[in-house]
């Protein structure tokens, strides 16, 4: 079994580093050609929770210059405004029915695959990772990841994959309701809009009572939606749903240490967008997925309407992450 990589960022380097850690056949494609020189150059540098580690793993800049071969397993990891034309491209270069696993945010991912695969899978993602540099990915929060066909069922290649990253740092899980727990991804992600307006770490936001309220709302408006549209949403085994996220944040704080150093610090997707200054975010991907089903269903959606307004504007101005406060977040709001 071989892991083609399609994203080496963020979560394809964070579990492209760990499948190669562990000894499988990995190749990275990404179309960011100083991270993949870099790669090549001077291995994957993998740091963060489970240690530091120089990985040498092939990278190229597309996929055109893999030459696919029975029992590849393709994990797509790109963002999701790139996966239609991403499966596109894999398509034309290959008559293989590849499996594909889709470990990315949102809910729509996998029905951009099955347009030109047959053998589609979800991929829960749990883990914190970043990529700020080239030529390294940051490991900043271990959870698993779950797998499972799409939208329902569990193939033996899903397990096969499961039990391959069960061999690496990351804990993995199967299931044959993997869109029930994408769903519930789908909601906790309602909120990297917040950081990413900000500027806070997962840490800082945390840490901060005024930003917990704000972020319950969000999450509270989601929630809401979702039982409108009758859209069933679970946590991972063990983890709870986001209606437990809900419940701790208009808890006290406890527990939350913010690091001094940048490496721990958990820097969600779309603060990372702003960050490498591409001129897009994923929030329609997930705002966007609240509004227009609170708009189909009759359930306002001031939180994430705004959130999706605000983060699309900085991204096309190329503004970096941190431009509001919480409390310009609530002062909008109320108009």
């Amino acid at each position: 079994m071989r892991f083609v990589m399609l994203g080496a960022g963020a979560i394809g380097g964070v579990v492209g580093g760990q499948l190669a850690k562990a000894g499988f056949d990995v190749i990275f494609v990404d179309p960011l050609a100083a991270h993949v020189e870099a790669i090549n150059r001077h291995g994957l540098h993998l740091r963060g929770v489970h240690g530091h580690h120089i990985l040498r793993v092939p990278a190229v800049t597309g996929v055109g210059a893999v030459s696919f071969r029975d029992g590849d397993v393709v994990v797509c990891s790109v963002k999701s405004y790139h996966t239609d034309a991403t499966m596109h491209a894999l398509r034309r270069v290959t008559p293989l029915e590849l499996p594909i696993f889709c470990a990315q945010n949102g809910v729509r991912n996998e029905e951009m695959a099955a347009r030109y695969f047959r053998a589609v899978h979800g991929v829960m993602v749990m883990i914190g990772a970043k990529r700020l540099v080239a030529g390294e990915v940051v490991h900043t929060s271990a959870g698993p990841l779950g797998f499972g066909s799409w939208p329902s069922g569990l193939s033996d290649v899903a397990r096969e994959v499961a039990q391959a990253v069960s061999k690496t740092d990351i804990p993995s899980y199967t299931t044959e309701e993997i869109a029930v727990h994408k769903w519930n991804k789908m909601a906790v992600n309602l909120n990297n809009a917040t950081f990413g307006l900000l500027g806070l770490s997962g840490q800082e936001a945390q840490s901060d009572p005024e930003v917990r309220a704000w972020m319950a709302d969000v999450y509270d408006e989601g929630v809401r939606v979702l039982r409108a549209a009758d859209i069933r949403f679970e946590g991972p085994p063990g983890l709870g749903s986001v209606e437990k996220r809900i419940r701790d944040l208009r808890g006290p704080v406890t527990g939350v240490t913010v690091p001094a150093e940048e490496e721990p610090k958990h820097r969600p997707s779309l603060w990372q967008d702003l960050y490498h200054g591409g001129g897009q975010v994923e929030a329609d991907w997930f705002n966007g997925e609240i509004v227009r089903l609170g708009d189909a269903h009759g359930v306002p959606t001031p939180y994430s309407r705004l959130l999706l307004e605000l983060i699309t504007e900085m991204a096309r101005s190329r503004e970096r992450p941190g431009r509001y406060t919480v409390r310009d977040l609530r002062a909008r709001l109320l108009g």
